[in-house]
């Protein structure tokens, strides 16, 4: 640990990694939420970076969650986070155990296909079970690798939902999320106090990210906002992709 609070390469990584994954998280639903970990994972372990980013993904939804509440769709929700409990519940058991590549390389080319695919979303919201399908993988990948963003914007971008309702309804299906990952994040022993403490160091730069995503979006379209939310998913399946065939 002392290794890398004296690594301005780390710091460096850190801050873009948080930076955006603050932005994604209040200007594109956490489009681009799955970046942190892997380049955070170019200078630390896996395990030790998932669990720095927890508390600042706590942060993150809270603050997001304040921005947008009005315009949550609780029908969705109702709808989604019973199926996300489930797979953290799953993702708890799997914590250590899972290879992370495999885990990847599904969702990478889920995500890299529905992205260049726009004719899937019809499919996608008719499908019988879409809530639980995508809620279930999302909380699996959440609480594996933070990577919960890719399999909810699927559901949320076949469900056609207006861009203030889709920021809502994301922000406090995340929030539910990451509350409930604490549980089997403290059971695994290894969330010590000195990642706490870095990931509080790091709290400005969340919010500061939170607060750009916010006037980002603000100054797009709803047309640009799907766009956008497409181009992430697409270029986070890339590097999901990119960190299995070339760690």
């Amino acid at each position: 640990m002392e290794t890398l609070v004296l690594s301005p390469l780390f710091w460096l990584l850190a801050i873009a990694g948080v930076t955006l994954t603050g932005i994604s998280k209040s200007g594109f639903a956490g489009g681009a939420g799955v970046v942190a970990v892997p380049l955070l994972a170019l200078v630390m372990p896996v395990p030790l970076a998932v669990f720095l980013m927890l508390p600042l993904l706590l942060a993150m939804d809270i603050k997001t969650v304040q921005y947008y509440w009005r315009h949550a769709d609780w029908v969705q929700l109702k709808s989604i986070v019973p199926a996300a409990v489930a797979g953290i519940t799953v993702g708890g058991l799997l914590l250590g155990r899972l290879p992370e590549d495999w885990l990847k390389l599904l969702l990478g080319i889920l995500s890299i296909v529905f992205a260049l695919w726009q004719r899937l979303a019809p499919l996608l919201g008719a499908m019988k079970g879409a809530a639980w399908l995508w809620g279930g993988i999302s909380g699996l990948t959440s609480t594996l690798i933070h990577a919960g963003g890719p399999p909810i914007n699927i559901y949320l971008i076949a469900r056609q939902l207006p861009k203030l309702d889709w920021l809502a309804t994301a922000g406090i299906f995340f929030g539910i999320m990451n509350a409930v990952k604490v549980i089997p994040y403290l059971l695994t022993g290894d969330w010590t106090r000195d990642l706490f403490l870095m990931s509080l160091l790091l709290l400005p730069v969340a919010l500061a990210g939170v607060w750009l995503g916010r006037q980002i979006q603000g100054r797009i379209s709803e047309r640009q906002f799907a766009l956008c939310c497409r181009a992430l998913l697409l270029a986070s399946g890339i590097l999901l992709l990119a960190q299995v065939f070339w760690p």
